[in-house]
């Protein structure tokens, strides 16, 4: 996955019209002119940004002569274990019970932390096909990216998100002590965990930080929602994220999602499937500045600051997955009493973002204060998502 590198340049804004910036990095969407935020009230922001992350994820990462030792060694340890496969007939390749594979770790406080770039590719030889019937995936594709998101290589580098097992079952495989900061495709090996589950299933669970991997051997047991190791980028990949990918017992793939187009199994595979356009918040940012994005395996830095003086410049944003231009977010600024500092509304311009960012920023907020704590707040998708942050002299 592509590198946290599109930061968009400031556009100037008169009165209380907000402009989008249109300038992007090369490698990205340019964000649209018409996707100024509308009825726009109260104290207006100097200049605004934002736009796309599109992680570029569309080749396949997974080489044949890797599957084969990946394979070999789950099934030379089940043999030794004597794990029971428990063989299911055709057309029967169905599981459930799936936890979320993932959670926030080490004080992570924010609502969100990922994004998907690819579901399971269900057309292969050359088409794209997901489980919902449309195209996100890469062709030949076998399992489901989850990418951290915002800040991938912060949260990498702090260890704030976790692998965890999505289903009880017994290590049939692991691997930990390769380099964990790749940025390109390349033939290096990952940190991985491979879990065997009581009905003959097998989970991957891919390109993990280097030392983080569980310290359980071949044939420990683990528990659902039991820690496996922390996101990172080790192995072909571009960027931090996990890569989750399910076999039934006749080693036949499977997609956990269930839908139109999911011709592998005929159920969901998790206890409560989460829907195609999974759209959230993540992360709301006050600070000084902009934030700052930075080139693979730099980490960036999110300028947060909670603290501000009267009259500075400070810089408010928020992060989204799976933003759909048919979902405005309603913003608000509040003053410590409650009244209105500022508010506006905005839908993103494109139809479908999996991950995006918009940031308005005051060349000089409050001059005149009050002093207290003071709230940012967005209403989206029926939830109201907010950040205190203080004032002083």
């Amino acid at each position: 996955m592509s590198n946290d590198s599109n930061a968009r340049s400031l556009r100037r804004l008169p009165a209380l019209c907000l402009v989008l910036a249109a300038a992007a990095a090369a490698s990205l969407p340019a964000a649209a002119n018409d996707a100024a935020p509308r009825d726009a009230r109260g104290a207006a922001p100097d200049s605004s940004a934002g736009g796309a992350y599109a992680p570029p994820e569309h080749g396949e990462h997974l080489s044949p002569q890797f599957r084969q030792r990946a394979w070999a060694e789950i099934r030379n340890n089940a043999r030794k274990l004597k794990l029971a496969a428990a063989p299911q007939r055709d057309g029967a390749r169905s599981l459930g019970g799936f936890a979320w594979p993932m959670a926030g770790n080490n004080g992570l406080a924010d609502p969100g932390y990922h994004a998907i770039s690819n579901y399971v590719d269900q057309a292969g030889s050359g088409q794209i096909l997901d489980y919902s019937c449309g195209a996100r995936s890469y062709d030949g594709h076998r399992g489901t990216d989850y990418y951290l998101w915002p800040f991938s290589w912060h949260k990498m580098d702090n260890s704030q998100v976790k692998v965890i097992a999505a289903a009880p079952g017994t290590i049939v495989g692991r691997s930990d002590g390769n380099f964990d900061r790749s940025c390109s495709v390349n033939n290096n090996n990952w940190n991985a965990v491979y879990v065997q589950h009581a009905d003959g299933s097998v989970a991957w669970y891919g390109h993990m930080k280097n030392g983080s991997v569980t310290a359980k051997g071949i044939g420990a047991s683990v528990a659902q929602g039991e820690y496996l190791g922390l996101v990172g980028s080790s192995g072909s990949s571009t960027e931090p994220h996990l890569h989750f990918e399910v076999y039934d017992a006749n080693s036949n793939l499977i997609d956990p999602y269930a839908g139109s187009c999911n011709g592998l199994n005929l159920a969901s595979a998790w206890a409560a499937q989460r829907p195609y356009y999974d759209s959230a918040i993540n992360k709301l940012i006050v600070g000084n500045a902009q934030p700052a994005f930075a080139s693979c395996p730099n980490p960036g830095n999110p300028n947060e600051n909670t603290a501000l003086r009267y009259g500075q410049q400070a810089s408010f944003s928020a992060f989204y997955r799976d933003q759909l231009n048919s979902q405005q977010s309603q913003y608000r600024i509040l003053r410590p009493n409650g009244t209105v500092f500022a508010s506006w509304v905005h839908n993103g311009p494109a139809a479908h973002y999996s991950s995006s960012w918009w940031n308005w920023t005051w060349s000089s907020f409050a001059p005149t204060g009050p002093a207290g704590t003071w709230r940012f707040e967005v209403a989206y998708n029926g939830t109201t998502y907010s950040k205190s942050f203080t004032v002083s002299p």
